[in-house]
Order: C-alpha cells, then sequence, then structure tokens
C-alpha cells in the first residue's frame, strides 16, 4: 500500500502524518509513504529529520485581502501541477489530508483521479482545509467525539484518535534525566508551547520563577522556549534557583515526556494527544488568537474529562500559576487521579485503526467488477 500524506505548515498538522507514515512503512509488503507538505522552516526540519520522501509546495492562505488572490491563484495552479506529477511518479493508493492551506490543492489533484481520500482532525472544531475539503474524502478521522457535531451530517466521521509517533514512550526517565541533565527523582514540569514556543508562556515562566521556587522548593524544569526567549528564560531559572533544561526546539519529545509529571502547554491538538498517552496532566493555556479559538475547545474538551486545567492567558497572575502548580505537587491522589484520565482519554491504536480504514479503501478500489450475470439458454435451443 502506498500513501501520500499532505498538509502541514505547523507540527500540529505534519507530525500525525509522521506518526502514520512510520505505522504505513512498518507495515512490509512494499508498503511506502510520502509527504507533500509546506517549504516552512518546521517541515523542513521533520521531513529531513524522519527521512520521508518530500515535495515541498510554496502556496499561502489567500486570506481575505483580494490584493493577495492573484498570487494565491497563481501559487495554486502550480501546486496542482505539481502534486499531480508527484501523483503520477509515485502511483499512491490513497491520500491522507493533515490540515493546513497546503493540503488543498493535493487533494484536490487526488480527487480529480478517483483516489480514496481520508482526512486527519486534530481539533475540536474542524479546520478551513477540514471543512471544505471534507465532501471529498471517504471519512474523516477525529481526534474528538464533540468534533462530529461540527460537521456535516453528510459527511462521514468517526473517532479514531490522533496517530503519536512510535518513538514517543520509548526510553525510561532515567536515561531522559541523564540527557537532559536533571534528576529523576525529583518533580519535573514540561513547559512548551507547540512547534514554534510560545512567547506567552515564556513571559509566565520568567516573571512566576521566584515565585514558583519559593513554594515549590526542588522542582525542575523542561522548557521549550522560542530562539528569542531561551537566553532569558534560562536566566530566569537560574536567578530564581530552579534546576532547568531549556531548549529552543527538542526534536526528541520523547525525553521531555519521560521527565514530566504534569505540562504548562498550549492546547494544540497534537500536544494533547502525546500528553495524555504519557499520562501528563496539564495546566493547558489556549492561544487566544487561535483561528475560531480552537484551542480553547480543545482545552475545555480535555479539562471536562479531569485530565487538565484549563487557564485562560487573561487570567494569568503570579499567584495563581504558583497556586496551581502547588496543588499538582501537594495533592498526590489529585496528581493520580488526573494521570489515569489522561490514559482513559488516549488513543494508543489512532495509527493502526486509520491504516485499516485505508487498506479497507484500497481493497475495494482496487477489487474487480463483477461478472454480469449469464442469461440461461433460449428454450428449445438443442445442446451439442
Amino acid at each position: 500500500m502506498k500513501i501520500i500524506l499532505t498538509g502541514g505548515g505547523t507540527g500540529g498538522h505534519t507530525i500525525p502524518g509522521i506518526a502514520l507514515a512510520q505505522r504505513i512503512e512498518n507495515d512490509g509488503a512494499g508498503s511506502k509513504a510520502m509527504f507533500i507538505t509546506s517549504g516552512r522552516e518546521v517541515d523542513l526540519r521533520l521531513m529531513n529529520r524522519y527521512g520521508f520522501r518530500a515535495l515541498h509546495l510554496a502556496v499561502q492562505p489567500f486570506g481575505r485581502n483580494p490584493g493577495m488572490w492573484p498570487r494565491g491563484i497563481v501559487e495554486g495552479l502550480k501546486a496542482l501541477r505539481q502534486a499531480n506529477r508527484a501523483i503520477e511518479d509515485f502511483g499512491p493508493d490513497a491520500m491522507v489530508g493533515l490540515g493546513g492551506y497546503v493540503s488543498f490543492f493535493p487533494v484536490l489533484a487526488a480527487r480529480l483521479r478517483g483516489l480514496p481520500i481520508v482526512l486527519l482532525e486534530q481539533n475540536v472544531l474542524p479546520g478551513k482545509a477540514t471543512r471544505r475539503l471534507a465532501p471529498f474524502a471517504r471519512e474523516v478521522a477525529c481526534q474528538w467525539q464533540e468534533t462530529m457535531r461540527h460537521l456535516s451530517v453528510k459527511v462521514r466521521a468517526r473517532v479514531t484518535g490522533n496517530p503519536v509517533r512510535s518513538e514517543i514512550l520509548a526510553g525510561s526517565r532515567e536515561d531522559a534525566a541523564g540527557h537532559l541533565g536533571l534528576d529523576p527523582d525529583a518533580k519535573t514540569l514540561l513547559v512548551l508551547g507547540g512547534s514554534q514556543g510560545s512567547h506567552a508562556l515564556n513571559e509566565m515562566m520568567i516573571v512566576s520563577a521566584t515565585a514558583i521556587a519559593g513554594l515549590a522548593p526542588g522542582l525542575q524544569v523542561v522548557h521549550l522556549a522560542n530562539k528569542a526567549d531561551q537566553e532569558r528564560v534560562e536566566q530566569a531559572y537560574k536567578s530564581a534557583g530552579i534546576k532547568a533544561a531549556v531548549f529552543a526546539f527538542l526534536d526528541d519529545m520523547s525525553l521531555a515526556y519521560r521527565m514530566a509529571d504534569f505540562a504548562l502547554s498550549r492546547a494544540g491538538g497534537t500536544s494533547i494527544a502525546e500528553m495524555t498517552l504519557c499520562g501528563i496532566p496539564s495546566i493547558l493555556v489556549p492561544f487566544p488568537h487561535a483561528a475560531n479559538d480552537h484551542q480553547r475547545l480543545n482545552a475545555q474538551a480535555l479539562a471536562d474529562t479531569g485530565a487538565a486545567v484549563l487557564l485562560e492567558q487573561d487570567a494569568f497572575s503570579v499567584d495563581l500559576l504558583a497556586g496551581i502548580i502547588c496543588k499538582f505537587l501537594d495533592d498526590e491522589g489529585l496528581a493520580k487521579r488526573m494521570h489515569q484520565a489522561c490514559l482513559d482519554k488516549a488513543r494508543p491504536d489512532a495509527a493502526d485503526t486509520i491504516i485499516a480504514t485505508l487498506r479497507s479503501l484500497v481493497a475495494s478500489r482496487k477489487a474487480p467488477l463483477p461478472l454480469p450475470a449469464l442469461d440461461p439458454e433460449p428454450a428449445g435451443k438443442e445442446q451439442s
């Protein structure tokens, strides 16, 4: 089975595709995967790290400015031709749309060629790509039950979970501590703001570090900042006397997840899928400018299960954040309940479920047409 996966622009779209592609290529029997994704740094870095064949399209969202439309149309037509060429060269049996504007033209090319299409939706509220492409898809694979009420009843959709990379659960806490220079026995907070980092979360920890150190002595931190803020974040922890491993970007997220007892995080669908699979309770701070406020819906849906605490960015204060962190550390029963709620929400079989759907669609497409029924011999005809 040969599958093209298309989408990207953020790690939240591309990383589930990598998890699915890993499973496809481990399936044996000549199974292959390739990507059609964006030319953004995050996609270039991920494709280079995992070594998948990839076509990078230079397309931008049209936006609402009519002045951008001529360029968008030219880029779109070029992307459609490139996607068609990739389909001809690779010969896929099906296509998986991962979300993001870059997926639109490849999915359209696959539709014109009659290829089965499956879409992945990581968020409670479907993104523009999913909403526009869902009529072309044979199935929309959703992470959240709540997503179903945001899709047309004419769209075939089901809850499969969001694929998570195989290496996320690999290794031990002791090994991770050695790589990160941390104490394997100390309580550890993970701070992450998605593939681009989060300036707001960085600022929260910078201004709160001293208060947290005073209320939670011995706490250590793994912090994924961005390049612009990394030095200031490191200095804040050093000044507060907090042991910390701070990175602009961490390729091997399994190190961070293995160390984390709880997390302070944005509320992207892919980060949530990874944290719940690892059983990591979280303080979720939705990005307030996310399209249609979709991160808040993700955070609320997870908080409703008891696996997370929702903290609105506008409601942040040093005392509030420090108090929540101390509650996690002091109330062992709460930590255990939230850990179990995470595991109950996780879908470790997500990739296998989606691959089973792809196999079924490919098999039905390749099945020979039934032979027409033979007419009975005309009455009275002599048999030789």
